[in-house]
């Protein structure tokens, strides 16, 4: 079942921001692959700006109604030769190789750090958190100080934080990008 959560306010600014980062970079990529991936929406906004160089992405998440939405949502560049193709799969388990990006912004919910000790040295990374109180958040960030900390990388780009506040709650994302 969809879930209409993917486009709320906090997910789509999350992702845009993911984006714009990444764009002043200047950075391509020849294989990204996106852990969590959800319905795709990473991969069809950074496909849809046009400003970050990606020759093919692929998305994974542990949910198989995923798969199909997602592969819906990017379908302009599925039929484009699978420069997107979404797939099923338990990224805490082992994912294929071969990726020079490696984009994560759910790190919140996954049970353990295996995807991210899986991945090889030299990988470059974009990874999102958040301090969300929620029953779906297996791994709370209480800053972005220990968010950085829980993963560690050979090399930082960029740390930041976004804040979010609504009437009735409020949370804080954490991003950092760079090498592992």
């Amino acid at each position: 079942m969809f879930n209409k959560d993917s486009f709320s306010n906090g997910q789509i600014d999350s992702k845009l921001w993911m984006c714009q980062v990444l764009e002043t970079y200047r950075w391509s990529s020849k294989l990204t692959h996106i852990y969590g991936g959800w319905y795709g929406l990473n991969a069809f906004l950074l496909l849809s700006r046009e400003k970050f160089k990606v020759d093919r992405i692929e998305s994974f998440d542990i949910d198989p109604t995923c798969e199909p939405i997602a592969d819906m949502i990017n379908e302009n560049w599925v039929i484009k030769e699978w420069k997107f193709k979404a797939f099923t799969l338990d990224c805490d388990g082992h994912v294929r190789g071969g990726a020079d990006l490696v984009i994560n912004t759910s790190t919140e919910h996954f049970k353990t750090k295996e995807w991210f000790n899986n991945l090889r040295p030299g990988t470059r990374v974009v990874l999102q958190g958040s301090n969300m109180q929620r029953d779906d958040v297996l791994v709370k960030s209480n800053s972005l100080e220990e968010f950085v900390a829980h993963y560690p990388l050979s090399n930082i780009t960029y740390q930041g934080s976004l804040d979010f506040a609504y009437p009735d709650w409020k949370f804080t994302r954490y991003m950092v990008i760079g090498t592992k």
